[in-house]
């Protein structure tokens, strides 16, 4: 009973993760060309494309990084004084990057035909934390 609900706990993650990942990255197809240089900025990149039906697509392609820090556990120490003992915890600054590709197929009518992050994997927090153009947020995000 208890390998059932493990392997239920785990399925379900599963799917909820890249349920969020697929969310994520359709929310944006459909939608005009502008909106995405509008938040993302100029592209780093971009390139021709021919699309599963023969289209003509232009991929274009950001590249974002960030770096910032959390306050985390470093340890334990216990001294012992006359009637006890003294129980410390140790915290340290540690340092964090990100790095985030995504990336933008845009048809002849300039709208997103698809849009990818991290070449369609969201997770492992790569585009945690990643600033895109201040102030903008597209509608229905």
């Amino acid at each position: 009973m208890t390998y059932i609900r493990l392997l239920m706990t785990t399925l379900l993650a599963a799917l909820l993760l890249t349920g969020c990942s697929t969310i994520a990255q359709s929310r944006w197809e459909g939608r005009d060309m502008q909106e995405a240089l509008d938040l993302f900025g100029k592209p780093d990149s971009m390139q021709k494309e021919t699309g599963p039906n023969g289209e003509p697509l232009a991929v274009l392609t950001w590249y974002k990084s960030a770096s910032w820090t959390t306050t985390e556990a470093a340890g334990t120490s216990m001294t012992h004084t006359g009637n006890g003992m003294v129980y410390t915890e140790h915290y340290q600054q540690v340092g964090h990057s990100s790095d985030c590709k995504l990336q933008a197929k845009i048809n002849q009518q300039k709208k997103i035909a698809q849009f990818l992050i991290e070449d369609g994997r969201i997770l492992h927090g790569k585009c945690t934390n990643v600033r895109y153009v201040p102030g903008y947020i597209p509608p229905g995000m």
